[in-house]
């Protein structure tokens, strides 16, 4: 197994990359920061240590869960978008944070957080381009 073959690109996980082809979101390519970036992994601590010891230890509810996550999605990962329309499929939807927090906290927009997610974690493990990896002695 070549060395570069178990590195990823940092570097698009802190900063971001574009995603096409998301499951249930046809036509949309998503810009996302990989899943568990480094705001990610520092939000995700400050949310946790917020939740009292016992919710923990007994399991968060789902609801709790939801909210974590898209938290998570809003302020970490989600970028931008391309390929969201107006319900006339004509009019192209341009991103703004307001209109993603109203989708990634809607239980009715399931499909959406899972679809970010998902991107997080494709650009999370992407591999840096053929012969970008260097190995010194």
């Amino acid at each position: 197994m070549k060395l570069s073959a178990v590195k990823n690109d940092s570097r698009l996980a802190e900063q971001g990359d574009w995603v096409d082809k998301i499951p249930n979101l046809p036509g949309v390519r998503l810009k996302v920061r990989g899943a568990h970036n480094s705001d990610y992994r520092m939000l995700e601590a400050k949310l946790t240590r917020e939740i009292p010891r016992s919710d923990r230890i007994e399991g968060l509810k789902p609801a709790e869960q939801d909210r974590i996550l898209a938290t998570l999605l809003l302020e970490t990962v989600l970028i931008d978008w391309d390929g969201m329309t107006e319900d006339d499929e004509k009019t192209p939807i341009k991103y703004t944070r307001d209109l993603g927090e109203s989708l990634l906290f809607d239980p009715d927009a399931r499909d959406f957080r899972e679809g970010v997610a998902w991107a997080a974690e494709v650009v999370a493990n992407r591999r840096k381009a053929e012969g970008g990896l260097e190995v010194k002695n």
